[in-house]
């Protein structure tokens, strides 16, 4: 299992991309990221959102691939679901992402 983070738009306009792989924790942080993505609600279906709603908004698009079947899902700062949020902010915080700076 698999999560990207592409974060675009804000103050700066630029794009990055944050991706953490449960293969990259160990058991018990895989264990967590699981529920963390289980309490994220992303395999659920859910419209995906447009683009920023106002001026200097980010625009979120988190991916879950889980061996293969791909989720998309896609919020605004303003739509942005606290449980999503949290998500984020974890993988955001772990050593083992990868972080990069889109072109």
């Amino acid at each position: 299992m698999k999560v990207s983070v592409v974060r675009g738009g804000g103050l700066a306009g630029i794009t990055t991309r944050t991706e953490l792989s449960a293969s990259a924790l160990g058991e018990e942080d895989a264990h967590t990221f699981t529920e963390k993505v289980r309490a994220a609600g992303l395999r659920e279906a859910r419209p995906a959102g447009g683009g920023p709603s106002g001026p200097d908004r980010t625009l979120y698009e988190v991916v879950l691939d889980d061996s293969g079947s791909v989720v998309r899902s896609r919020f605004t700062d303003d739509d942005l679901p606290e449980s999503v949020r949290r998500l984020v902010e974890w993988v955001d915080a772990r050593p083992e992402r990868s972080h990069t700076r889109e072109r």
